[in-house]
């Protein structure tokens, strides 16, 4: 420990207190140390801590029990528990005069609180510019007052989501097959699902909110005009026509990666090859063809490869084959020993005995239908087979071949063979959907298939609660473009298993300080002007790092309470770990009111002061309400 420098943020202690260094020189001149023994060292410098025998804590105490800590983690960690959680003493710790900071001043705060280790002189007057209030003079001294610092700390230079990940970063010349892609199902729905109106405007919403897959549920219409609707629901209908050509207008509006239209096809031949002429006609070049499959491919094209192209995908006849060096063609397939061709007689007597509301799911049960060729002609690097088992995937299934798993089937698949579903998904795509008896009420967690690398977990995005937030979360991740690049480990040659308890790595410990909120938004009744507010945080994430804790309750608080509670978490596997933060109106006599709430990826997480801005149920931003928090890491 002779040579062991203390960072910065500890200066003045080092000044101040010898007694203080001497005993953390003591602590660790073995070595590193344990939490325990780092959390009773805290005590025995009389530094306010997490209550270590909390029952909130003892889980996350329990898996990082091993983990070791040095001293400059211990110094950090220190800091933590004693920082200064009100704008005004944080200025005036770091003010050099008490009533300006200088831009040595704030560089020392950026590098130090913020752990900006880029920051330099240039970054520090980008800040007073942009946040000191233009007619001061001290723009013009390069000072920032406290009102600039307050303006600059409750801003999104300050949000806890990395800014540098609001455009596409990641490495997009991967194959599709790599990603995690934003997907919707029962895409027409905006509202209730079962006895609503079906509204065209349910595409529209869930492309701009970058949404990569879309589900189209074709049935036949009147009048050889093919319409969209839900098999079961007591719905009204969309002409696919309609729907076809509002994808066209919208779909590269938020993002220029490749739009994946999943068919569901319930027609007639006649109205399958109404629909294929649709597709061909009005999206022209946006639709990929054969001319995109390259000599002798291997392998599924980048999402690089395919901007602004739309690619189907569809159950298919026929199979692609390689017979001529540098050709691919298609040939004709089996159709299964359940295809059959269509009949018209068998369709008449069908529909004599079932009443209309339910004829066209009867007759998918009755009738299996071969899939018109115009569709196999722009089927091309997502044909949809059927699953049965993950051997004989790995034998026989090529690789533009996709699967479709029930949410129940995949969860049966991920609690018996985990590692070999992530194997899979490796080498194939797969679509989850929701089971049918929750599809009125809620999604279910996305994450739990993200895990195994399923790549297109289709959600309703109309429909509000955890599942919508996490998939918000999850893709506002690379600039909001739909695709989100898996973990390296879970791309090639995978071992793999999210259901471990123990994934032989160390740890991250993650402290968030809940410091207070801002401008919480109160709906003020005669009866009630404030709120009784906590606020939760939770980690979605592989099952050994899912945890949540909560902050205490402020009574009465108004909009802007105060909590300055430590919250503890640790994660084994943070590529896949999603931070999820609400803030409720506690109410013993009901339930909880959602005050605002919001989600990322841990990955994309600052350290430092930071600002969580609040949403609502939907999505939508409820500025200026925020949270203010400090986030330390290691």
């Amino acid at each position: 420990m002779q040579n062991f420098q203390y960072p910065s943020p500890l200066c003045e202690v080092q000044k101040e207190n010898e007694w203080l260094l001497g005993t953390v020189h003591y602590a660790f001149k073995n070595g590193n140390i344990d939490l325990m023994k780092m959390m009773a060292l805290l005590h025995k410098l009389d530094i306010p801590t997490i209550n270590i025998c909390s029952e909130v804590h003892l889980e996350a105490i329990e898996k990082v029990k091993r983990r070791k800590f040095g001293a400059e983690d211990f110094l950090y960690m220190c800091k933590v528990f004693t920082k200064r959680t009100d704008p005004s003493e944080l200025f005036k710790l770091y003010s050099s005069d008490g009533r300006n900071m200088t831009v040595a001043d704030l560089l020392y705060f950026l590098r130090t609180d913020q752990h900006d280790s880029d920051a330099d002189e240039h970054t520090a007057l980008t800040v007073i510019n942009n946040h000191e209030p233009p007619m001061r003079s001290k723009r013009k001294r390069r000072l920032m007052t406290s009102s600039g610092f307050f303006r600059y700390l409750t801003s999104m230079d300050c949000s806890i989501f990395n800014q540098d990940h609001t455009k596409v970063y990641q490495n997009m010349d991967f194959p599709i097959v790599n990603y995690f892609i934003a997907s919707s199902q029962d895409t027409c729905f905006t509202s209730n699902q079962l006895i609503e109106q079906s509204d065209i405007n349910g595409y529209i919403s869930a492309l701009r909110k970058g949404c990569r897959c879309l589900e189209l549920d074709c049935w036949d219409g009147p009048e050889n005009e093919p319409r969209l609707c839900h098999g079961f629901a007591l719905s009204s209908t969309i002409l696919v026509k309609e729907v076809i050509e509002v994808i066209n207008i919208h779909a590269f509006e938020a993002s220029d990666y490749p739009l994946i239209l999943s068919l569901e096809i319930n027609c007639n031949p006649v109205q399958q090859r109404v629909i294929a002429n649709y597709l061909v006609n009005i999206l022209e070049d946006k639709l990929i063809t054969m001319s995109h499959v390259y000599d002798d491919p291997t392998q599924l094209a980048s999402p690089e490869e395919l901007k602004h192209k739309i690619l189907i995908r569809c159950k298919n006849v026929r199979k692609f084959t390689y017979s001529v060096p540098g050709m691919w063609q298609l040939v004709d397939g089996d159709i299964g020993e359940n295809g059959k061709e269509f009949n018209p007689e068998a369709e008449s007597e069908v529909k004599s005995v079932i009443p209309v509301g339910i004829r066209a799911f009867r007759m998918k049960k009755k009738t299996m239908i071969r899939l018109a060729l115009e569709f196999s002609n722009i089927i091309v690097f997502s044909k949809a087979v059927d699953f049965k088992d993950f051997r004989h995937s790995m034998n026989c299934q090529m690789f533009y071949e996709s699967n479709t798993f029930s949410e129940h089937g995949a969860m049966k698949l991920v609690k018996q063979t985990a590692a070999e579903f992530v194997a899979h998904n490796s080498k194939f795509l797969s679509r989850t959907y929701s089971a049918g008896s929750r599809r009125n009420f809620s999604n279910y967690k996305p994450h739990e298939f993200w895990n195994v690398g399923c790549q297109m977990v289709a959600l309703n995005y109309e429909v509000p609660g955890l599942g919508l937030d996490l998939n918000r979360g999850k893709f506002q991740d690379n600039g909001g473009c739909g695709y989100v690049l898996k973990p390296s480990f879970m791309t090639k040659d995978t071992k793999f298993d999210p259901m471990v308890s123990n994934h032989n790595v160390e740890p991250t410990i993650i402290v968030i300080q809940v410091i207070s909120g801002h401008h919480l938004p109160i709906c003020r009744t005669p009866s009630k002007v404030t709120v009784d507010v906590c606020v939760r945080v939770e980690v979605y994430g592989v099952p050994t790092d899912s945890a949540s804790q909560q902050t205490k309750v402020i009574e009465s608080a108004g909009g802007c309470p105060s909590w300055n509670d430590c919250l503890l978490f640790c994660v084994q596997v943070p590529e896949l770990a999603l931070v999820r933060f609400t803030v409720k109106d506690v109410n013993p006599l009901s339930e909880n009111e959602l005050l605002g709430q919001y989600t990322l990826p841990f990955t994309s997480v600052k350290k430092g002061y930071r600002i969580v801005p609040l949403l609502s149920s939907s999505g939508l931003s409820l500025a200026p309400a925020m949270l203010f928090v400090y986030v330390w890491y290691a």
